[in-house]
């Protein structure tokens, strides 16, 4: 049994790249605002116990500020990695389906109405190609119809004799010509 495993992480750059900044800001905005707050409270305690402890500072705010900035840009690396890797290993299961369905789409333009999309079970959009391969089937029933209506036609209008009736069942034909399956 031969295993569909995908080399390429980056299937759709633009897209994963996107995701991956939009996942990063957020993180970067939160903590921000993390590192906002525990600097006002680390300094608002400190600097009460240190009152208590009658031992004085100049400024507080000169001691803590360098190392919750230092923390803060710690913290924003270390989860912007984590969230890089993890975004990137996530997005690639909605990446490649996308590419792959965008591929079907453009042979069912071109008249292919049995495109090759075989997606993984564990891709997060295996049921949408379930549906696209349904409709393409049924696509390939209805042509089938025609098709048998279209003989029908030809048969009954070249009893009639009627040149005009077999002149657009032949464009009919021609038109039917162009898809395959």
């Amino acid at each position: 049994m031969k295993h569909n495993k995908r080399k390429i992480i980056l299937i759709n750059k633009r897209f994963q790249l996107a995701l991956i900044a939009k996942f990063i800001l957020v993180n970067f905005l939160i903590l921000s605002l993390f590192g906002v707050l525990i600097f006002m409270f680390m300094n608002s305690e400190i600097e009460a116990n240190l009152h208590s402890a009658h031992v004085t500072y100049q400024n507080m705010s000169d001691m803590l500020l360098p190392i919750v900035i230092t923390l803060s840009i710690l913290n924003i690396l270390i989860s912007s990695a984590i969230i890089t890797v993890f975004v990137l290993y996530a997005s690639f299961r909605i990446a490649g389906p996308l590419y792959r369905f965008n591929a079907a789409i453009e042979e069912i333009n071109q008249g292919n109405l049995s495109p090759l999309l075989n997606l993984r079970e564990k891709d997060e959009l295996y049921a949408f190609s379930e549906t696209l391969k349904e409709m393409t089937a049924a696509m390939i029933d209805h042509t089938d119809r025609c098709k048998a209506i279209l003989s029908d036609l030809k048969t009954a209008g070249e009893k009639v004799g009627n040149e005009e009736i077999l002149q657009k069942i032949g464009e009919l034909e021609n038109l039917n010509k162009g898809v395959k399956y």
